[in-house]
């Protein structure tokens, strides 16, 4: 039934809306300051009427002079309160002509009927007629006030229309920074991204130069010489493996169970070369089975024990040492040349680079374009009780 409703309501775009706004609100406040003048103009006679109303059931006489002193007693106290209630509440009465004053009248009204409630039933039992006057008179002033109600609730709904426009307009324009932002953010990062490549290509270029080969060719060559000199200590360490780490656990020298674990740094570390005094207890231990090791490892460990001379082993540190020295020495004196400064400042560029476009694309991922759907949506709502469509 939607196609039937729209048939009954008006299409506008939101530029439509704001003209159609604007109208409304011209016309609603000229509307209501007539009705807010025409009411001030009969106001104090309203309240008059109320006010005779009053004088009337001030002066009332009982209709029935017989009833219980008591019961007049009771009677009277209860006038006397309803009456300066009245009183006082039609005083207060003021013609609205703010929200606050609309407030305002409408608790008069709830106090009131609070307040008067009881005398009001008690007094209706001996001046029913007299009350039910007051009652229809303060009825009309109330009714007048009603109607003026409801120009200030329009008033109020087109200023929520508004609202909701300015805040549309606000978020498009924050929406349009956000979007403008995002679009030299990502220029930002498209051009990092090109300088990166741009950098790499030119680092892959450089390491073609003759002078950076020699470098590298130098660097790998010093590591290749320690590299080896370090394999040399290890292969001879390696089949002793397990018959070292149980044999320094029989006898509980964790100096001599290194070598089981790191014998580069066993050996190295061992200036007095004590391994070479346990290597003949280590050789009886295999040989007696006390080690218990794998009959297919036992020949192997008992041919490394043989290398393990003070000869040998001294001139494996002696090797090592030097290839350690030659390529600490190389790699000083390659830090010291322009081409390796170079060399570097490329790979300090790339990787600086490469942080920036981390941070960059971060910064993008983060950033929120902001959206008026919800907004949109309670324009509609808005907009529906004045049987207008947005299109």
């Amino acid at each position: 039934m939607n196609w039937l409703k729209n048939l009954f309501r008006q299409k506008k775009t939101i530029e439509e809306v704001k003209q159609w706004l604007k109208q409304e609100q011209e016309k609603q406040q000229q509307e209501q300051k007539q009705a807010t003048d025409a009411l001030a103009q009969q106001f104090p006679e309203l309240l008059t009427e109320v006010r005779k109303a009053v004088v009337n059931l001030e002066s009332a006489e009982l209709r029935n002079p017989n009833i219980p002193e008591r019961a007049k007693h009771f009677m009277q106290g209860n006038r006397e309160q309803f009456i300066k209630l009245t009183s006082k509440f039609v005083d207060n009465l003021i013609v609205p002509t703010e929200a606050p004053d609309f407030s305002e009248n409408e608790l008069l009204f709830q106090q009131y009927a609070q307040n008067t409630a009881r005398p009001s039933a008690i007094l209706s039992e001996f001046f029913g007629e007299e009350v039910k006057e007051i009652r229809i008179h303060l009825a009309a002033v109330e009714a007048r006030l009603h109607e003026l109600k409801q120009f200030q609730l329009r008033k109020e709904q087109l200023a929520g229309i508004e609202d909701i426009l300015k805040q549309m307009q606000t978020v498009k324009e924050e929406r349009s920074a956000a979007e403008k932002q995002k679009q030299e953010f990502e220029m930002q990062l498209q051009q990092l991204k090109n300088k990166h490549e741009s950098l790499k290509r030119e680092k892959e270029t450089f390491t073609t130069k003759p002078d950076y080969i020699k470098v590298k060719e130098d660097i790998i060559n010093t590591a290749k010489e320690r590299q080896e000199a370090e394999q040399a200590i290890t292969s001879i360490f390696l089949p002793l493996s397990d018959a070292i780490k149980k044999y320094a656990h029989q006898i509980k020298n964790e100096k001599i169970a290194k070598y089981a674990d790191n014998p580069l740094d066993a050996l190295i570390h061992d200036y007095a070369l004590g391994i070479l005094k346990h290597s003949q207890d280590i050789k009886k231990a295999i040989e007696n089975g006390q080690l218990e090791l794998k009959p297919e490892r036992v020949q192997k460990a008992l041919d490394a024990i043989k290398q393990l001379t003070k000869e040998n082993l001294g001139g494996m540190i002696h090797r090592y040492a030097n290839a350690k020295k030659r390529e600490t020495d190389i790699h000083h004196d390659v830090a010291q040349r322009p081409i390796m400064k170079e060399y570097e400042q490329y790979a300090e560029d790339i990787k600086k680079t490469s942080e920036e476009i981390k941070q960059l694309e971060a910064t993008i991922a983060k950033l929120k374009i902001p959206t008026d759907e919800e907004l949109l949506e309670m324009l509609k709502q808005e907009l529906e009780k004045h049987k207008i469509v947005l299109v």
